[in-house]
């Protein structure tokens, strides 16, 4: 695995780690003008903020005699979470999160993602205005550094945090979780997280398990950013199945690209942008920039929400995410995959098994 990149031209060498924490200090720049320019959704972070205060007080908020609204996040993300009881903005969230997201587009050199990132951040303070950034910045980061570290348990520790983090929002970070797990067989941090995140708050799940399921968020009725929620069951496995086949993927553009396609609830941007992250031709940015322009003159336009109903902006603001998504899709299936050890090759591990299977049945014969 190579961690340094040369700059074309001269002989000067940047490491990969220089190269992300460049990204998260220009990130914290941009992202504190942006945050203070711009009108932040507080939404979100204020009911997290209540559901953590209450957890941390020893009261069950999904309870029936004790139940806040719009609290969905799992119980052992207050593990995360209990900074906020400390915090009296959003802003720092989306700050941090912002940055690791820059770091991390600039650690994989996803320019393509970046652009995109960059040219349309209003839509992403209003849209995801609570946690989302941070939560998947700091998990993919605490990823990559679990691949990087020198021993064992501090690989393993890194993967357990990311794990958690990542889960914090499951409907962005599931399939992320999995994958990385089985790609990197690592039973062991899947066992400590299971004790970790489960044994000890085993009696929280039952009350937060029947309000996800029979209370669905407000959210997911004012937005489908997801083909399951827009198309249904049928489509969606569709186009999962097309996008599992037809490349090689990282583990984190293809669980971006599997959450924006079978979640019930979807994120909103980040199923995007870790998709986008696998397209690596430059020729792409343009295209993306004025793709996702001329999206957000479309449906994010003030003039445009000041003169229609509520369910006709529902309907807008899923053609910009949906149409972004399929975007991402036709980009990463056409601009080539990366050729190293470190993808899932659907496609490949099917034809050995096909392979295998006719073996067998020549024998038997």
């Amino acid at each position: 695995m190579k961690f340094s990149t040369k700059l074309p031209g001269n002989k000067t060498y940047i490491s990969d780690k220089t190269r992300a924490m460049l990204g998260f200090f220009t990130g914290i720049l941009i992202m504190i003008v942006v945050t203070n320019v711009l009108l932040v959704n507080s939404f979100d972070f204020e009911n997290m903020q209540r559901g953590v205060r209450l957890i941390l007080s020893g009261i069950n908020p999904w309870s029936t005699e004790t139940r806040i609204p719009h609290f969905y996040n799992p119980p052992f993300a207050v593990l995360f979470l209990w900074p906020m009881c400390f915090i009296t903005t959003p802003k720092v969230y989306i700050v941090l999160g912002g940055a690791l997201l820059f770091a991390f587009l600039f650690y994989n050199k996803s320019w393509a993602a970046f652009s995109w990132f960059a040219t349309n951040t209003f839509i992403w303070i209003v849209a995801a205005g609570g946690i989302d950034m941070f939560v998947i910045g700091a998990g993919l980061l605490l990823l990559i550094s679990g691949d990087r570290s020198q021993t064992k348990w501090q690989a393993i520790l890194s993967r357990v945090l990311a794990y958690g983090i990542l889960l914090i929002k499951p409907q962005g970070g599931i399939f992320i979780v999995i994958l990385y797990i089985l790609t990197r067989r690592d039973w062991i941090g899947s066992l400590i997280s299971v004790l970790a995140y489960g044994v000890f708050f085993w009696r929280l799940y039952p009350d937060w398990l029947f309000v996800l399921l029979n209370d669905p968020p407000l959210a997911q009725t004012v937005a489908s950013h997801t083909f399951l929620a827009k198309f249904g069951m049928g489509t969606a496995f569709i186009v999962a199945l097309f996008v599992l086949v037809s490349r090689k993927w990282k583990y984190w553009e293809l669980g971006g690209a599997l959450a924006g396609i079978l979640m019930p609830y979807g994120m909103p941007g980040l199923p995007i942008l870790l998709t986008l992250s696998g397209v690596r031709r430059l020729k792409a940015i343009p295209i993306v920039v004025l793709y996702s322009g001329f999206l957000a003159i479309l449906t994010w336009t003030p003039p445009r929400f000041s003169v229609i109903d509520g369910d006709f902006s529902s309907h807008l603001m899923s053609i910009y995410h949906l149409g972004m998504l399929m975007l991402a899709f036709i980009l990463s299936c056409t601009c080539g995959s990366d050729e190293n050890e470190d993808t899932i090759a659907v496609i490949e591990w099917l034809r050995l098994y096909i392979s295998h299977i006719k073996l067998k049945i020549n024998l038997l014969c």
